[in-house]
């Protein structure tokens, strides 16, 4: 089953940057989101695409395979499975497509590969191999990210960008712009005849984990959904008001986002020259 969105759980930046419940931060213009391409923050800029990524995970592949095969193990890259359409935004905020609703519910399209580490048919599985294997991946992201130490530590960019988001997310989701919203889509619901307090727990149903693919009431229950987000603006509202508080991010952390920018630029570089010698 593909892994469901989830809700972004309340966190605390520890940046001084008040998170009152009761006072919603002002947004400028809301636009009409009716689908997820129109999906778009300011936090984009920083973080890779999911080709980028992609990049960047096949160079490590390639350079852990070196480093195993140093050491005399017998290692294989992993067979990622093929990128998903879209952006990282897809589903952001649920399901926003009636007619993907009437026909995966909140399954999704589901992509299989065979994952790294024992896997590949012939690779070594040794307890010895495993942790020389998670050395070689230690030191040879340093080497990618072009730093000279490998750190278990330390904080990528990706994770330090990624907490940002979700923080900005979780506040989002507790402004009362954003809840109000969610009250009217919950109306809408009602009226269709399903009982959910919030988007989120519809995307969540337990129901929808009992069966490997979606059953009728989920498809559904998902199209009621994203016909329900449509009618009220429920993506629009809810963008306006998380870019407005990435913004804020946005001044407050500039300068760790423009290191955490050049890191994967780097990152970028390095991971072409390895993928060009290959």
């Amino acid at each position: 089953m593909a892994v469901l969105a989830t809700g972004c759980a309340s966190t605390d930046a520890g940046d001084g940057q008040s998170d009152a419940v009761g006072k919603p931060i002002a947004v400028g213009k809301v636009p009409v989101v009716t689908s997820a391409e129109q999906l778009t923050f300011p936090l984009d800029a920083y973080q890779l695409s999911l080709r980028e990524s992609r990049q960047i995970e096949e160079a490590l592949d390639s350079l852990v395979v070196d480093c195993m095969t140093k050491q005399g193990f017998n290692w294989a890259a992993p067979q990622r499975p093929p990128l998903r359409d879209g952006g990282r935004n897809g589903r952001r905020y649920g399901l926003l497509d009636p007619e993907e609703g009437s026909r995966t519910g909140y399954h999704g399209t589901v992509s299989t590969g065979k994952g790294a580490k024992g896997n590949e048919s012939g690779q070594d599985d040794s307890p010895a191999a495993q942790q020389a294997a998670g050395q070689c991946v230690l030191s040879q992201r340093a080497k990618l990210n072009g730093q000279q130490k490998a750190d278990k530590a330390n904080t990528g960019p990706d994770e330090q960008i990624e907490q940002l988001i979700l923080q900005d997310a979780a506040r989002a989701e507790k402004d009362p712009q954003v809840r109000a919203v969610w009250a009217k889509w919950s109306d809408c619901m009602e009226e269709a005849g399903y009982s959910y307090a919030t988007p989120w727990d519809a995307n969540n149903d337990p129901k929808w984990g009992k069966s490997p693919a979606a059953t009728d009431d989920e498809r559904s229950v998902a199209t009621a959904d994203a016909k329900c987000k449509i009618k009220h603006n429920v993506a629009g509202v809810w963008m306006a008001v998380e870019i407005a508080y990435q913004k804020r991010t946005l001044e407050a952390k500039a300068e760790s986002l423009e290191a955490a920018k050049k890191t994967n630029e780097t990152r970028l570089r390095n991971a072409a020259e390895v993928i060009g010698r290959g």
